[in-house]
């Protein structure tokens, strides 16, 4: 799980200079108090959480797919293609590769920004919680990616974290942009723009190294999944009330002994 969440922030740290130029307009025009910075970062925070806790119900819609992935056993080779298709698609541009675009898939993006329209104009306490609530449904290319890391995760607590944490890395630009935006240079933002592959492409090699069950203890954890008679065997112990864990994941305790499958 560590590695996930890892995963997850360091796609929002990297979001930063893309959401400051997808997203900082939004933020600019918030219906926020500005008597003073306090009640300005108050409106913020609400906004923002707002838009993280939308990114953890994401989490559990792919995480669902991602278990429905495992009890097929192919998630280790997903694993593997993702973050080789993830380091493609980070230099694209250089190696002249398509990618599809999708801004608007199913053209719900029209319909999400006649809700935000709707809850900008509310008189409610909690209309900046609602807005970034659906500001966090708009299309986005660095969401699909924080997506693509959810539905890797082993169970539905991880790929909700998994972006959660990628909402939390995009909180420092989304935070203090109604106070920095002006100080920001475009030529410091194309600069900042540039380091984006190269961010991309070690998080696609975290995960391909994910998938390459190496044994490496954070990194590229050793996963064993029983035979089928160890499988049976591990069902007659369910009903003596001494069952143990089907799969084994040795990621966390590297110290301890690890036992690998022969």
């Amino acid at each position: 799980m560590e590695t996930i969440l890892f995963t997850g922030l360091i796609l929002g740290l990297a979001s930063n200079v893309h959401c400051l130029g997808m997203c900082g307009p939004i933020a600019l025009v918030l219906p926020l108090n500005r008597t003073n910075n306090w009640t300005i970062l108050g409106g913020t925070l609400q906004y923002n959480l707002g838009r993280t806790l939308t990114y953890g119900v994401l989490g559990i819609i792919f995480g669902l797919l991602g278990v429905t992935i495992q009890i097929f056993g192919i998630l280790q080779c997903m694993s593997i293609v993702a973050g080789i298709a993830l380091v493609i698609f980070a230099w694209r541009k250089q190696l002249k590769v398509w990618f599809p675009h999708v801004s608007n898939p199913f053209g719900i993006q029209k319909g999400i920004q006649k809700l935000m329209g709707k809850s900008m104009k509310s008189k409610s306490r909690f209309r900046l919680l609602a807005f970034g609530a659906i500001n966090g449904l708009l299309p986005c290319g660095m969401v699909y990616v924080a997506l693509l890391n959810a539905l890797l995760a082993e169970n539905l607590m991880s790929s909700s974290l998994a972006m959660i944490a990628f909402g939390v890395g995009t909180l420092p630009v989304m935070i203090f942009v109604p106070f920095m935006s002006n100080k920001i240079g475009a030529e410091t933002r194309k600069k900042l723009n540039r380091s984006i592959p190269y961010v991309l492409t070690v998080v696609g090699l975290m995960i391909a190294l994910r998938g390459m069950n190496l044994g490496i203890p954070y990194v590229s954890p050793r996963i064993s999944v029983p035979t089928e008679k160890a499988m049976v065997q591990n069902s007659d112990q369910t009903t003596s009330g001494d069952a143990q864990p089907s799969v084994q994941m040795d990621c966390c305790h590297p110290s301890e002994p690890q036992s690998c499958p022969e």
